[in-house]
């Protein structure tokens, strides 16, 4: 179990920082293959599960499973999301500093959880990541196609510049810059989207934090 954590914050670090339209990196079976299979596995039961049918539901448009409440959602996966969570945390400063631009905040914790978005048409609103966040993961689950992470020159649809493809078990990673990192995601299956999150975060205020 030991290795999952060093290994996924391996990988981050080995990847190769693609600039544009913004600091990014890709990399492709990110997490320890036989890890990632038990999960997926896991998670397949919530490819149909109706929002408003999860426990998690609070009137959201999409669900996120804080592994506090992998339970409820039958995902045995807690310890290897804790093991994941404590390398990055140990590594905060290696893997911000993996991009030239980044915040920092010396009160740092890591938050996770798996997100469960809706079928098309569900589309999220353009962002550049909060404040708060000053590096972000995400990693590609199930279905086995959909749509990846959308990335734009602006706040304006029109600005599209790519997408990172949506392929199980990859993972994009960027540190959020204010008016700059814009980027949006989106079901295009019938099917949820389901993904893997990981944040190094400032610490003041979260109530959910995975570790420390």
């Amino acid at each position: 179990m030991y290795m999952l954590g060093k290994n996924f914050v391996a990988k981050c670090l080995q990847s190769e920082i693609i600039k544009d339209p913004w600091a990014h990196t890709i990399t492709e079976n990110h997490v320890d293959k036989e890890e990632f299979y038990n999960l997926k596995d896991q998670c397949r039961k919530l490819l149909d599960i109706k929002m408003e049918d999860m426990p998690t539901y609070k009137g959201q448009t999409e669900n996120q499973i804080n592994p506090k409440r992998f339970k409820e959602f039958g995902i045995d996966w807690h310890e290897q999301i804790l093991e994941i969570s404590r390398s990055i945390y140990e590594n905060r400063s290696e893997l911000s500093n993996h991009f030239s631009e980044h915040r920092w905040y010396d009160d740092l914790c890591v938050t996770a959880y798996v997100g469960v978005q809706p079928p098309k048409p569900y589309k999220h609103e353009i962002h550049d990541e909060t404040a708060s966040k000053i590096w972000s993961s995400v990693t590609y689950i199930t279905p086995d196609t959909n749509c990846g992470t959308m990335m734009y020159t602006e706040n304006k649809p029109e600005s599209l510049f790519k997408e990172a493809p949506w392929k199980s078990n990859s993972t994009m990673i960027f540190c959020g810059v204010h008016n700059k990192t814009w980027h949006s995601y989106e079901s295009t299956e019938n099917s949820n989207r389901v993904t893997l999150n990981f944040f190094l975060k400032q610490k003041s205020g979260v109530k959910d934090a995975v570790y420390p």
